[in-house]
């Protein structure tokens, strides 16, 4: 199958169990382009990652290219995904969110965090993927090979973690997040009552441009997270969309 690599956008080859036909090289910038004025009053564009210009060569490397594991148009089918099944008539409320590395099939869970409403920590855990992981994308995911290695025993299968979250969220339970599909996609579950922030807390420019949650919490909450140079925390990402529906409903009651 011919992919096209999330970072330099260069094509290459795996196949669908998820091996390269051929090993190339990746070079690019991990940062995001952003528009500067000049001493004339022109505007350039240059990297957040090392300051370079839009032509510029990479400033970072990876032995192999990557993508996420879905393209334009249909995608699927999907096998190995798990529906949440009704356990009890009362509702509860959670908050998740999940790392994730890249293996050759593209990005696979490779941590989840599930809290409670009132903020507490309900379920964590790393999580090793069935595919080799070919890069495990430290810089935003904070997942380091120890983290998932044999040794730590806090790694359990995806299997393993379906089973606890079918045990913890029902059909009921209202799930709050930020880019959701993405988290239940790696988690391979089915759960129709979802609460994203990223669709809440609409983008000006309307969908599908969105928010990230960065900027919806330095916005909203007048906090900062996710820092330069500091790798996600999915505990703390969970905290801060909860928090963000927190204050949605809140200023939405004293509106009306």
């Amino acid at each position: 199958m011919l992919k096209q690599c999330v970072r330099c956008e260069r094509p290459f080859r795996v196949t669908s169990s998820g091996v390269y036909l051929k090993r190339e090289r990746c070079t690019f910038h991990w940062g995001k382009l952003y528009k500067v004025k000049t001493r004339h009053n022109n505007y350039h564009k240059q990297y957040t990652c090392c300051g370079g210009s839009s032509e510029s060569v990479g400033c970072t490397s990876n032995p192999v290219h990557v993508w996420t594991g879905v393209v334009s148009g249909i995608n699927g089918p999907y096998g190995g995904f798990v529906h949440t099944r009704r356990i009890t008539d009362k509702p509860k409320v959670y908050a998740l969110d999940c790392e994730m590395s890249f293996i050759g099939r593209g990005l696979a869970l490779t941590k989840v965090t599930v809290i409670a409403f009132d903020g507490r920590l309900v379920y964590q855990h790393f999580v090793r993927p069935i595919g080799a992981i070919v890069d495990y994308n430290t810089r935003f995911s904070g997942i380091t090979k120890s983290d998932i290695s044999k040794s730590n025993k806090r790694v359990k299968t995806l299997a393993e973690v379906q089973r606890d979250l079918l045990q913890i969220i029902d059909a009921n339970s209202i799930l709050i997040g930020h880019g959701l599909e993405n988290d239940l996609r790696v988690l391979k579950i089915v759960h129709k009552t979802v609460v994203d922030t990223s669709i809440v807390f609409k983008h000006s420019n309307g969908f599908p441009y969105r928010h990230s949650l960065k900027h919806l919490t330095k916005t909203y909450l007048k906090r900062n997270i996710q820092l330069d140079g500091q790798s996600h925390d999915s505990l703390e990402d969970a905290r801060a969309c909860l928090e963000l529906m927190l204050w949605k409903v809140t200023t939405d009651k004293q509106e009306n």
